[in-house]
């Protein structure tokens, strides 16, 4: 039971009251000040193993969901839209979540995770139901297609800090690494499951079958995370408290701190511009470039699925593996190694058709390279998740989180368009060594900078 904060280990920012507000921009006769207005303190019971158990099963039960959603939508846009039609589709996802995603991770720290993630949960089933029971009566086109977009990705804003924020909520921090690599486990499993069960619901049952689990299965997420108690942990006063004669703080104001608070920062600086560089290199080649590839080696449609397969699968063990054996000391070495790891293997995959092998053997030796790049993303990513939450001043870890979603979402749209002209110029296996390539700078920029090698998490002392 964690009932103060306790001391940060050897290699991170301490979270506590002074340091917390000194990041924060606020001093002690600030603090002093924000008293009558703070609302009602949640229960402060020490967290319970089920709960996150019970985060993890509705967290799971959403991605899937999630997973359902967007394969039903595309082939809902691809029976009846041109190809263009189709990407401008995605664009009116994404530009609403990355409009709301910072004043989504404001909403976090003011009210919490569990319930802005209830929320957005409440509001996807909604919609799903919505959207089966017009496509069940016939009612299409590309009006409902493009709303439907829009209405989950404004959601999605909201969804991603708080589900970025909510292990800090549901575990201390000597359970982040593995909570952390669980969540890994999670997130790289879900398009295993969601996505061949979406294909099969919609040959067997058509595209309003497939909406309907989906509302299914974001309204089991409601109920289990009703059930799941969050604590939030002692790391100062929240956002809002003041006296009662000050004005509240705007959401702008909000977002301001936030910023300031990871320029700063010069580790929170460093993990975010790190994020940032990786998603640009990575995000483009494993989502355009995998089927690129796969089309002009001769694969077919059994290679794309073998290589993103192997990224998921890599990326899996790993997390199991950290989530038994957790490298506390030497976390940012870790990292950094993982990083690393990722690079190498999507610069493997590039060069896989350098040997001209059979198309056969050429497949399964790019499916190892996706899995070793996998493994790197689920050592680099679980470890520095972690240092993130247990980091971060808890009053602002939504922002923060919001912000390294950003810092990724913001480069994809250019990622996945350079990813179509390298391919179509210089041949798909381009794509690849060129993200291989970008993400080798944020692997020296790990590997120089201490703000991630020296990263240590909690556990690592011994008691006296």
């Amino acid at each position: 039971m964690r009932c103060s904060t306790p001391r940060a280990p050897d290699g991170l920012e301490e979270p506590g009251d002074e340091d917390g507000a000194a990041l924060s921009g606020t001093g002690p006769s600030t603090q002093a000040q924000r008293v009558s207005r703070r609302p009602p303190e949640p229960r402060r019971a020490a967290p319970r193993t089920r709960d996150s158990g019970l985060w993890l099963t509705g967290y799971a039960s959403s991605l899937v969901g999630d997973q359902i959603f967007y394969v039903a939508l595309t082939w809902a846009a691809v029976s009846i839209m041109s190809p263009a039609k189709v990407g401008l589709v995605l664009v009116l996802g994404s530009i609403p979540r990355a409009v709301v995603l910072l004043a989504g991770g404001v909403f976090v720290d003011r009210s919490g995770p569990k319930r802005v993630i209830i929320v957005s949960d409440v509001l996807r089933t909604l919609v799903m139901v919505g959207a089966a029971v017009l496509l069940g009566v016939g009612v299409t086109g590309t009006v409902l297609i493009g709303v439907l977009a829009a209405v989950f990705g404004f959601v999605d804003g909201f969804f991603l800090p708080a589900v970025g924020a909510a292990p800090a909520f549901v575990t201390d921090l000597d359970g982040q690494t593995r909570l952390q690599a669980l969540r890994t486990v999670v997130y790289r499993g879900a398009p295993m499951v969601g996505a061949p069960l979406a294909s099969a619901l919609l040959v067997a049952f058509g595209t309003a079958s497939a909406f309907t689990l989906a509302a299914v299965l974001f309204a089991v997420s409601v109920l289990v995370l009703s059930l799941t108690r969050m604590r939030r942990p002692d790391h100062g006063p929240r956002p809002g408290d003041g006296d009662a004669d000050d004005p509240p703080p705007s959401v702008l104001g909000e977002i301001r701190d936030g910023l300031r608070l990871i320029v700063s920062n010069r580790r929170l600086l460093v993990i975010v511009t790190v994020f940032a560089i990786l998603d640009f290199g990575y995000a483009g080649p494993t989502t355009a470039g995998v089927p690129l590839l796969a089309a002009e080696q001769g694969w077919g449609p059994g290679g794309i699925g073998w290589i993103i397969g192997g990224f998921g699968v890599g990326a899996v063990l790993t997390a199991g593996v950290l989530a038994w054996r957790r490298p506390t000391v030497q976390a940012g070495v870790v990292a950094a190694i993982g990083l690393t790891v990722m690079s190498v293997g999507l610069i493997a995959l590039g060069l896989v058709e350098r040997l001209h092998l059979a198309p056969a053997s050429g497949m399964i030796l790019a499916g190892a390279c996706g899995a070793f790049t996998g493994i790197g993303t689920g050592l680099f990513g679980t470890l520095v998740n972690a240092a993130l939450v247990v980091m971060t001043p808890v009053r602002q870890l939504g922002r923060v989180m919001a912000a390294v979603a950003l810092s990724g979402y913001l480069g994809d749209p250019i990622s996945f368009s350079l990813t179509g002209i390298s391919a179509q110029g210089l041949g798909a296996s381009s794509t690849f060594l060129f993200g291989g390539g970008l993400i080798m700078v944020a692997v020296i920029i790990t590997w120089v900078s201490p703000a991630i090698r020296t990263l240590a998490l909690p556990g690592t002392r011994r008691r006296s």
